[in-house]
């Protein structure tokens, strides 16, 4: 009689591709994003508040290509977006924007993006919008150009349950050649009155994940193209963007990439990465500056807490991520990502193998494969 040892051995080796596609899937904690798919534009009423005036001229992202796969931009919207400033140490109380443009003089400037007659902070993190973001965010020191933002919470009231492969996708607007800017990023569990805020976090999940400078892609296509003109508009009014906003010409974009123009490139970063298992619920996440001295969940609470949350933050090192106006609508892969098809080809064959053996004992089949043989 013929031995089985063969056959099984041979049916052990498809076993053993199987768990080997299924243990080649990314384990990275981030991953750079690739390009971007844009919507169809809508064009809205012109809105000014003070020297600006939106266009409201708005491409929304559909989706993000990475080395994960294809991931849409369709998942749950946060509630509002909260920045989260130490007021007693004595620096500025600022908010840095920066735009793409379509004209602008010294004094006044017409940008393409969203906005309203009362604009602040929250609207930009929560408008989706690539053609505006937040400059220096977490930059201390008592110049206005230093928004000195110890911490930007995104808020998801009644909470959100992880699913499998969910991510968060961030954009930093960079000089050309370089890779995204460092920062840290934490999702916390529960919410209640933290320093007189209300909705505040109370309880992080743990120290959070440091994203270190270098780790995004190559530039992408803004809404309007790879080429893009920017402006910074300053304000010292805290969250509000709404009047006597001081306009600076950030770069030109004249066609020829040069170190100093400006660029977007992108991050993926899933929540598993951050430490969370699927079915988890949690209340948001916290985007901090990378000089965050967290040896614990706990330690992230209190951003007053100087020896946890630097007040000397330099706009060179940790404090210059400047992140576009994303990142609060979690993105969700497609069913034929990388991810998804690699583990449906395993599942399939384990399946099959299966199935087969159901059909036919082992000592049938490795009858038929010696005679095949």
């Amino acid at each position: 009689m013929n031995s089985p040892a063969p056959c099984l051995s041979r049916l052990g080796l498809l076993l053993g591709m199987g768990v080997a596609i299924l243990g080649a899937l990314p384990a990275v904690a981030q991953v750079a994003i690739t390009s971007v798919d844009y919507g169809t534009t809508t064009n809205g009423t012109d809105r000014t508040a003070g020297n600006l005036t939106y266009l409201n001229q708005v491409t929304p992202v559909s989706y993000v290509s990475s080395s994960l796969g294809t991931y849409s931009i369709n998942g749950s919207l946060a509630s509002s977006v909260s920045f989260r400033r130490n007021t007693s140490a004595g620096n500025a109380n600022s908010a840095n924007v920066y735009y793409q443009y379509s004209s602008a003089t010294d004094t006044t400037a017409s940008v393409i993006g969203k906005g309203d007659t009362s604009p602040n902070l929250s609207e930009v993190m929560l408008s989706g919008d690539l053609s505006q973001g937040i400059r220096n965010p977490f930059a201390n020191g008592s110049s206005s150009s230093e928004s000195n933002i110890e911490r930007i919470d995104f808020y998801f009231s009644g909470g959100y349950t992880v699913k499998a492969g969910d991510a968060i996708v961030l954009f930093d607007l960079e000089n050309y050649g370089d890779h995204g800017d460092g920062f840290r990023v934490a999702a916390f569990t529960s919410v209640g009155s933290v320093n007189g805020a209300a909705n505040a976090p109370t309880a992080y999940a743990n120290s959070g994940l440091l994203v270190a400078s270098g780790t995004m892609g190559d530039p992408v296509d803004t809404p309007t193209g790879t080429n893009a003109k920017y402006l910074l508009s300053t304000t010292t009014n805290g969250d509000s963007l709404s009047s006597s906003q001081s306009l600076t010409s950030l770069d030109y974009n004249t066609g020829t990439p040069g170190s100093n123009d400006l660029y977007l490139v992108g991050i993926l970063i899933r929540f598993t990465d951050l430490g969370l298992s699927v079915g988890q619920t949690i209340y948001g996440y916290s985007l901090m500056a990378g000089d965050v001295t967290a040896s614990s969940g706990s330690d992230l609470v209190n951003w007053n807490n100087t020896s946890v949350y630097a007040t000397n933050t330099d706009a060179s090192t940790w404090g210059n991520a400047d992140f576009a106006g994303f990142g609060a609508q979690i993105a969700r892969p497609v069913p034929e990502s990388r991810v998804y098809g690699a583990l449906f080809l395993a599942v399939g064959m384990v399946w099959g193998l299966w199935k087969f053996r159901r059909a036919k004992p082992y000592t049938n089949i490795c009858r038929e494969a010696s005679k095949a043989g």
